[in-house]
């Protein structure tokens, strides 16, 4: 590598001397070649024309008589000797390299051999495996750098994307910036250099102008100066042809045994539109293990630039995979001559919790809702355990538990009890407040119950005709739902309970996983909202609307009397704040189990407890928690990560530090300190820039365990997504309207050839005369001369 300081060979202002011949009395040259010249060798051959001589002898004379008189003539036409002082200003030339996002891009150069065989002879690297930003840096420090400061000229060197930085190092370039502003770029070149002696620019990029001044209007002033911009395209120049496969939603964690569904987006750039293409799901092994990936999902889409939204759906895992985390690939067949690889394969990693969910189920009365939904709980998985309370039950009345757990005595209040031994916790019809004889204990249970969901937690509340959720309006628990009630009462179910109504899902084409009950997303459909599918409802509670932030996932069919906007919502999920909520407007969900018996009615509700327990259940120890503030970050942005923190005794950890460690797209994985917040005791923040889009993964260890995953993306900013392709003939339009040269990585020569040296600007700034005749070898030359042709003449017997 070659530090730009090395190849600035010329000091600016350096002063230097230089010396030349002036003949200062000399004549214009013409009268010198026709009169002058002609009349010396007149007169010194009619010296001697007519004299008996030897042609030897009279050449002879002749030449000495020519020489006296041309050295007369040089005395007369005063020769001097000129020592100039001068300042000498080195030419200066200005690259500008793109350091926008999409210089991270890598070019598969397919079809194009010599292309990609150039690019490798001028940088050294392999094209394929290259960025375009890792190429153009080895190709100026392999090849035009070197000829630069051979040649003598300076270079100033500037990185751009949205900004213009000056650089000492091209490997300071990390291709991270938000846009291309190229006409700024070449703006601010001039600009900053007005008054020197900038012979040349040469911008090096994709070409892919993406905001500031247009190009053709700062080449203005480049154009003014007499400044030529060369361009050096970066990236495969063919016509766009690329298939993009997008990450639209994948979960960051499943419990063991869950279905996960991701959703992508595949976008078909320079393609015809009609075509097909079918995207291939595949489960990939655990990190060193040899087994191939297993096909677990395919779907055939439209190409579409705009892109097909679709759901793969992968099931259960199988036991040759890893038990703490499922890694997917999403892909699709490589286009002929496809240009862009990189982005037609996406991989995801999900982490698995391999823990039973702990469920606390808590009802009025044994209402049909509670007498199915406890006997699922107690029949259908072996990682759902839960124990029962009943409220109505006599005191003799064994309360019900999952096999291995103990009956409960007591519905349990103090926060150690709940944090402790539940990770969901599903309220039927009951009044909490009212739940223990003594209403200190209602109060704690309440109090206990905000900071179960506050440290992640699930609550789900049953809707029930007497108490859940009327008995919380205008109550301090009314916090906790994902709903708005009505406090006056006015939304009171008032219709009869003669009609059936089916639920209709609020995003057919794109169910939330809790409704999910079906992977192709028409039968999902048909299922809740046909005749032929699940029973529906005679009797729903009526609120006032989702809360900000919450997600609605079915609504009753018709009627509206909170809204006339909207249907009243029957099921929104929500999240207070690392916790997560569920309402449920309705209490015939065992209606489902006509026709279809246990299938659906306990697939939807361990879809339930499963997305609410994720909350307390995505990391290994409870004490722990760790997220990003967004599960997507632009490339140009700062990436947050925050960790919660409980001591052995679930309080919140007060030590300044918490360390972290963060895996990047190519699998290296470095340590990364957290601080602690200022007035936030266990909750710790820690900010850092990622190198390159892809995606990665945080982890916190204790003990030399990982007790807590998470991940997230980084992505190209979206100016730098929406065309990422070069754009080779806004690159040679900029070259030509400046008298400037295009070339590309591949072939150099031509641009080296505008660079031959010689280019300083000489500044004079004295002159000294020194007379070159007036000294004794001027005479002693003469008297030579003369001595000669005398001693001559006295041989061959001349007068």
């Amino acid at each position: 590598m070659i530090p730009l300081l090395a190849l600035q060979s010329i000091p600016a202002d350096l002063d230097a001397t230089r010396e030349s011949w002036r003949l200062l009395e000399m004549p214009p040259a013409w009268v010198v070649v026709l009169v002058i010249a002609p009349l010396v060798m007149l007169v010194a051959t009619a010296c001697y024309w007519r004299e008996r001589l030897k042609d030897p002898q009279r050449i002879v004379l002749i030449v000495l008589r020519l020489a006296s008189l041309t050295l007369l003539l040089l005395v007369l036409f005063r020769p001097v000797r000129v020592q100039h002082q001068e300042n000498v200003e080195p030419a200066e030339v200005v690259v500008l390299l793109d350091d926008s996002a999409s210089m991270s891009r890598k070019d598969a150069y397919a079809g194009a051999d010599k292309t990609r065989r150039g690019i490798e002879s001028t940088t050294g690297k392999n094209a394929q495996e290259s960025t375009r930003l890792e190429l153009a840096q080895a190709g100026l420090e392999a090849d035009l750098l070197p000829r630069l400061a051979e040649n003598g000229y300076e270079v100033n060197a500037f990185l751009f994307d949205e900004g213009f930085d000056p650089v000492s190092d091209l490997a300071s370039a990390g291709g991270r910036g938000h846009g291309t502003h190229i006409g700024d770029a070449v703006t601010n070149a001039l600009s900053q250099h007005v008054g020197g002696h900038v012979t040349d620019i040469v911008v090096v990029s994709d070409g892919r102008n993406t905001g500031g001044m247009p190009v053709l209007d700062a080449i203005s002033g480049a154009r003014a100066a007499g400044i030529p911009v060369h361009t050096i395209v970066v990236g495969d120049t063919r016509p766009e042809r690329n298939l993009v496969v997008e990450l639209v939603e994948a979960p960051p964690s499943v419990l063991e045994g869950d279905e996960v569904a991701i959703s992508v987006r595949v976008h078909a750039r320079g393609v015809s539109q009609g075509g097909r293409i079918d995207v291939l799901l595949e489960e990939l092994p655990s990190e060193g293990s040899r087994d191939e990936p297993r096909t677990v999902a395919t779907e055939s889409v439209d190409l579409q630039q705009a892109g097909e939204r679709i759901v793969l759906v992968a099931p259960e895992a199988s036991n040759r995979f890893s038990d703490s985390e499922r890694r997917f690939r999403v892909s699709v067949e490589p286009l002929d001559d496809e240009r862009m690889l990189d982005d037609n394969a996406i991989d995801v990693r999900i982490h698995v919790t391999p823990e039973k969910i702990r469920v606390l189920y808590i009802d009025g009365y044994p209402r049909y809702e509670y007498r199915f939904l406890r006997s699922m709980l107690l029949r259908s998985d072996e990682r759902i355990v839960a124990q029962m309370w009943l409220e109505s039950a006599t005191p003799d009345f064994p309360q019900e538990s999952s096999r291995g757990l103990p009956a409960l005595q007591r519905p349990p209040s103090e926060r150690r009890e709940i944090l402790d031994n539940y990770d969901v916790i599903l309220l039927g019809d009951v009044n909490p407040y009212n739940l223990f004889a003594d209403s200190a204990r209602g109060q704690q249970f309440v109090a206990s119950l905000f900071e179960f969901v506050e440290r992640g937690g699930g609550l789900a509340f049953i809707a029930g005709e007497w108490q859940n959720p009327k008995a919380f309006a205008g109550t301090e628990f009314a916090k906790l739902l994902p709903v708005q009630l009505d406090p006056t009462g006015a939304l009171e179910f008032d219709n009869t309970t003669e009609t059936e109504y089916r639920p209709s899902l609020a995003e057919p084409a794109n169910p939330h996983e809790i409704v999910r009950l079906h992977p192709d997303v028409d039968t999902n459909r048909r299922l809740w909202e046909d005749e032929g599918g699940l029973r529906g409802f005679f009797w729903y509670y009526p609120v006032a609307g989702a809360k900000p932030g919450s997600q609605v996932l079915l609504r009753h069919p018709e009627r509206s009397l909170a809204n006339p906007q909207e249907r009243d919502p029957l099921l929104v999920a929500g999240y207070y704040p690392a916790g997560r909520t569920l309402f449920l407007a309705i209490d015939s969900t065992w209606r489902w189990q006509y026709r279809y018996v246990h299938r659906y009615h306990e697939r939807f509700w361990r879809n339930a407890i499963r997305w609410l327990a994720l909350g307390r259940l995505k990391s290994g120890d409870r004490r722990f928690g760790l997220e990003p503030l967004r599960t997507q970050y632009s490339l140009d942005e700062r990436v947050t990560l925050e960790a919660r923190v409980l001591d052995e005794d679930y309080r919140p950890s007060v030590e300044p530090n918490q360390d972290a460690w963060l895996e990047g797209p190519d699998g290296e994985s470095n340590e990364i300190g957290l601080g602690l917040v200022d007035g936030r005791p266990g909750l710790f923040r820690g900010t850092f820039d990622a190198e390159r889009p892809g995606h990665y993964r945080a982890w916190i260890e204790s003990d030399g365990q990982r007790v807590v995953n998470t991940e997230f993306e980084v992505v190209l900013p979206s100016r730098e997504s929406a065309d990422p392709s070069p754009d080779p003939e806004a690159m040679a339009e900029l070259a030509k309207l400046t008298s400037g040269i295009a070339a590309s990585l591949d072939d150099l020569e031509s641009i080296r050839a505008e660079f031959p040296g010689g280019e300083e600007r000489r500044e004079p700034i004295s002159s000294q005369l020194e007379d070159a005749w007036d000294n004794w070898s001027t005479l002693l030359i003469a008297l030579g001369l003369l001595s000669a042709e005398w001693i001559l003449r006295k041989r061959y017997e001349l007068i």
